[in-house]
């Protein structure tokens, strides 16, 4: 437990642990990486790596006693940059002192929150960041989320997510010979309501035991390019749902989420909670995603 008392002006206090456990349901996709262990650290705020391609050379075959052809990975380098989030923490000396119901320790508790706060804003930028070096006003850098990696030839749009558009977009992923059986799909709330209405008069009922469910929650789809995890996420932009292989995501921090107290200047207990990281995509053919069309 992080406790105010165990804080001294020198001291840093890691929150790597606790960041993976606050809000996971509402920040699904930096939990889904941080629960996988899928995390590197960052020597830079430029975080460079190379994505490796496998040679396509359809006929290999040869004579008996040919000299062989060499071949080499082709290594595209992609980079990302570290975006740094921050917020501060201020307990006065009488709201510290104070006794509050159910909060043994207002400052802790004020952490607990920020830290929270701060994750959801991580999850907006792991999915929507729009890239930026932070060369020009207001010189903030920004990392490209996971919406920027899609590359166009894994893009499928039309007007309404029906099951052909749906069994298209997991299609780009096994086209592009990932070699695995299992995807996760991130929707928001209207796209999740088509996922279930293709599926409203095709399903079977079983009663259960004991209690009374009812309802059609569609949370894994099953189709013949692989299976489909789908996860309701409500930063995720209302006209696309994402898909893609989660063991091509990492997270570099070149800080990990930490709080830092600050000095001491009045009546009052000063400190921030801060990060700085960014992602990577491993290889952006591990990401499809459908549009709809206006």
């Amino acid at each position: 437990m992080i406790k105010t008392d165990s804080f001294t002006n020198l001291e840093k206090v890691s929150l790597a642990t606790e960041i993976g456990l606050v809000a996971p349901t509402d920040t699904p996709l930096y939990s889904l990486i941080l629960n996988l262990g899928q995390v590197d650290q960052a020597t830079s705020p430029v975080v460079v790596w190379r994505e490796k391609t496998l040679d396509t050379t359809n006929d290999i075959s040869v004579p008996e006693g040919a000299n062989p052809v060499f071949y080499q990975s082709n290594r595209a380098e992609i980079s990302n940059y570290c975006e740094i989030f921050l917020k501060g923490v201020e307990v006065s000396g009488s709201a510290s002192a104070s006794s509050i119901a159910g909060i043994p320790d207002l400052m802790a508790s004020e952490v607990a929150d920020r830290l929270a706060e701060m994750k959801v804003n991580i999850e907006k930028a792991l999915i929507n960041g729009v890239k930026n070096d932070g060369s020009q006003t207001p010189y903030i850098r920004r990392m490209g989320g996971l919406i920027s990696f899609v590359p166009e030839g894994n893009k499928v749009t039309g007007a309404n997510l029906d099951e052909a558009n749906f069994k298209a977009t997991v299609k780009k992923l096994w086209e592009n010979g990932l070699g695995i059986n299992e995807y996760v799909a991130l929707v928001n709330a209207d796209l999740k309501e088509a996922i279930d209405a293709i599926y409203d008069a095709k399903y079977q009922y079983i009663a259960p035991m004991q209690d009374n469910y009812f309802g059609l929650v569609v949370r894994r789809v099953q189709t013949n390019y692989g299976n489909v995890n789908i996860i309701l996420n409500r930063h995720m932009p209302v006209d696309k749902m994402v898909v893609f292989d989660p063991a091509y995501l990492r997270i570099a921090n070149l800080r990990e989420p930490v709080f830092e107290p600050l000095a001491k200047t009045g009546d009052s207990v000063k400190g921030q909670v801060v990060a700085e990281l960014t992602l990577k995509v491993l290889s952006p053919k591990a990401i499809a995603m459908f549009e709809l069309t206006v």
